[in-house]
């Protein structure tokens, strides 16, 4: 019957699990019984009929792009034993089968002999080609090489040497007991409502953080068990979103998809190689986020009128601005679900798509080939689009092709980032952009920002936020010296943080005839301003004003957000 080493059946085992081929039961049952008779646990699982090598050898190929070989026509010739030694193919149970034009090609059973690639490199000097083989087809290969024996006798001591290491550091369930602790976290996470998780290595010690409500923090229990078992779990998330597992010298960025309380979960997912290990870093896209209606998003009601007439409007250009995390994409796919109708072809470039919208042609842009916002922007246009969202204005070429769009009957969505939305006209024409194309195109910039709100269980007046403070964030006397302030106090339901959710925080300038007439004018930015509160433009401090006065919003938290 096939054997492998420990590792490489729990790595089998591991990929079957994430392909939902076998379930947790299942797996258990394999374990239990393996240790009753005997045998390897893939021994146990081809008696149960659970899973089969064909099954396995189609997954690898799949999972990891690695065409299939069929290794019975193939021997160890001359050439490839001096190259690569015996006592290297039997201990790490891979096949090198052929040589061609300074190419090795090597045949392996499961993905875990990935990590060996940079290895067989140094020894080799060549570059490996990989290939799947099935289990007994890498078996036969290496008996034909060895006369049908387990090794040679100076090879025995060797393998022995490097069982008792094994024995010694790796447990011989590691491996479920890190898919427990990966589910666990993750399940976690998305049950505080975080938004990312972070996974960091440092030199005496490694810690996983939380994103909630914008802040990141430190999650003491899981310090632990991820400091016991960091390797196997930057491992176990390279797999889950399918990267390579070998590759720890360069950033790495994938996606997985997560089942919570019968939800599918999107994750996003960045590696990133440091001096103390790989960091990761997960973003969980809950796709509720992308079904919020306009409505709901906490406009005031003239900002709301402003808005719409906008969107509504058969050409033009509308921008979002803010810093990153401030919620500019659930704004715009907010603003997509309100005018997508039968009758209209829209178009998305992103970078990358985070929520799936009906009826809505989204396009992953990919600038390691080539394919940019800008490019994608050419290519819609030849689309016959009404609609046409581009992730990022992130260059003049971008910027241009999306203002032109707006003039030639198109209505163009983006985002850019600048402070708020009157530094928004400056940042376009730093960029190069002309006066008249800014002017005539834009047709609204809405800013925002993103703020945590006080704990409706444990709300209290907060006795530090005293009239002059209050005045010096521009409310006027009157207000300072009969306004009330909260905060949260801490408690089970907010995590102890004093806060619970967030609101949105936002400012909208409309870019009406007379703000056009400054634009084309060259006014600076201070005069651009003026012109627009004249005309009733009210900052992100005003809503922010409102919030306080309402008990909404903390002031420790207005300065965080909007006096920084």
């Amino acid at each position: 019957m096939p054997r492998l080493d420990d590792t490489s059946e729990q790595n089998i085992l591991n990929m079957l699990i994430d392909h939902a081929l076998i379930d947790s039961k299942q797996l258990r049952q394999i374990q239990t019984m393996s240790k009753e008779v005997g045998k390897s646990k893939l021994e146990t699982a081809f008696e149960l009929n659970i899973t089969d090598e064909k099954k396995i050898l189609k997954l690898l190929s799949s999972s990891y792009s690695l065409p299939i070989v069929d290794l019975k026509p193939y021997k160890l010739n001359e050439q490839l034993k001096k190259i690569v030694p015996i006592n290297y193919i039997i201990d790490n149970s891979l096949v090198p089968f052929e040589m061609i034009d300074g190419t090795l090609k090597i045949a392996i059973p499961d993905a875990s002999k990935l990590s060996l690639m940079n290895n067989l490199k140094t020894i080799t000097k060549m570059d490996p080609e990989l290939y799947a083989a099935s289990i007994t087809d890498i078996n036969d290969f290496i008996q034909r090489i060895t006369g049908g024996r387990e090794s040679r006798s100076d090879l025995k001591e060797i393998k022995l040497e490097q069982l008792k290491k094994k024995e010694k550091v790796v447990p011989i369930e590691v491996g479920t007991e890190v898919i427990v602790f990966g589910d666990n976290l993750i399940s976690d996470a998305i049950g505080l409502g975080a938004s990312d998780i972070h996974v960091e290595s440092f030199r005496n010690t490694a810690k996983i953080r939380f994103r909630i409500d914008g802040i990141l923090k430190t999650m003491d229990k899981y310090t632990k068990f991820l400091n016991d078992n960091y390797n196997a779990f930057v491992t176990r998330i390279k797999i889950i979103s399918k990267l390579d597992i070998a590759e720890r010298r360069t950033p790495q960025d994938g996606a997985s998809t997560f089942k919570y309380k019968n939800q599918e979960i999107d994750l996003r997912i960045s590696i990133l190689p440091t001096k103390n290990n790989e960091r990761i870093v997960m973003r969980i896209l809950n796709k509720e986020a992308g079904d919020k209606a306009l409505q709901d998003l906490g406009f005031e009601e003239i900002d709301l009128k402003k808005l719409m007439k906008a969107i509504t409007s058969p050409q033009g250009m509308v921008l979002v601005t803010g810093p990153t995390g401030c919620g500019k994409t659930t704004t715009l796919y907010s603003i997509l679900k309100y005018i997508n109708k039968p009758s209209m072809n829209i178009l998305t470039a992103e970078d990358p798509v985070e929520y799936e919208l009906e009826g809505v042609g989204q396009v992953q842009v990919r600038e390691d080939i080539g394919y940019t916002f800008a490019s994608a922007l050419r290519s819609f246009l030849r689309q016959d689009p009404e609609v046409i969202l581009v992730g990022e204005i992130r260059d003049k070429d971008t910027v241009d092709i999306a203002l032109k769009a707006a003039l030639t009957g198109h209505l163009v969505f983006s985002t850019i980032h600048t402070n708020d939305a009157a530094s928004t006209i400056t940042r376009l024409q730093n960029m190069g952009t002309p006066n008249y194309l800014i002017s005539a195109a834009l047709s609204l910039i809405m800013a925002q920002r993103l703020a945590r709100k006080i704990c409706s269980e444990c709300k209290m007046v907060d006795e530090n936020v005293t009239p002059k403070l209050l005045n010096a964030i521009g409310l006027l006397p009157e207000q300072s010296a009969r306004a009330r302030t909260y905060k949260g106090k801490g408690c089970n339901k907010c995590n102890n943080s004093g806060f619970k959710g967030r609101m949105g925080i936002y400012e909208i300038l409309e870019v009406d005839k007379e703000l056009k007439q400054g634009i084309l004018s060259n006014l600076g930015q201070n005069e651009l301003y003026g012109i627009a509160k004249k005309n009733g433009f009210r900052p992100m401090q005003s809503m922010g004003h409102d919030l306080l006065l309402s008990g909404d919003l903390s002031y420790t938290e207005y300065e965080r957000m909007l006096l920084t």
